[in-house]
């Protein structure tokens, strides 16, 4: 995936200003994808370039001006065509911090490793529980909007990760702890 699809994404919902859609990001996609509002917004000046998204002037009196956001035909169709493109290869792509560091933990004390993976594991029980109220109000979201059990489906998914995530690193800490 790329940022720029799961804005497009998130613009079939409804126009949106950057803001807007930085928060909205927060709220649904960056249970599995991570980008930060200057990224956004770098990523809205480029689409639009490429003619995928229209963004218009807001005049606001009691705060800043604000630029919304909308996607294009053209938009829909890039869209479209990545959600056609490819297969499961392409999406097998692993890249995973904590385990490089954990790989190559027997070069430094276990309790680097094991203070890592307690920390990870608090970072790992507040995704979830995260998750959990974002799921809650998954079926809020309007029909015609979207298809919120395609949401939930990968929502699931991701609350399944830090579950397991969650049940490994207790292992493993159980294990480590146990070495000389």
């Amino acid at each position: 995936m790329s940022l720029k699809h799961g804005l497009l994404g998130l613009l079939t919902l409804r126009k949106s200003s950057g803001y807007d859609l930085s928060k909205l990001f927060q709220e649904s996609l960056s249970f599995f994808w991570v980008a930060n509002q200057s990224q956004i917004y770098r990523e809205l000046d480029k689409m639009e370039d490429l003619g995928w998204v229209l963004s218009s002037k807001v005049e606001q009196d009691a705060r800043p001006n604000k630029r919304v956001y909308g996607i294009t035909k053209e938009g829909n169709k890039e869209l479209i065509r990545w959600l056609k493109e490819g297969n499961a290869e392409d999406l097998a792509v692993v890249r995973n911090p904590l385990l490089m560091k954990l790989f190559f933990s027997g070069k430094v004390d276990k309790e680097y490793a094991v203070n890592l993976l307690k920390e990870y594991r608090k970072i790992c029980e507040e995704a979830r529980a995260e998750i959990a109220a974002e799921v809650a109000g998954i079926g809020e979201v309007e029909e015609t909007a979207a298809k919120p059990a395609y949401w939930l489906y990968a929502t699931e998914y991701s609350m399944r990760q830090y579950e397991f995530q969650i049940k490994w690193i207790d292992e493993t800490v159980s294990r480590l702890e146990k070495l000389k």
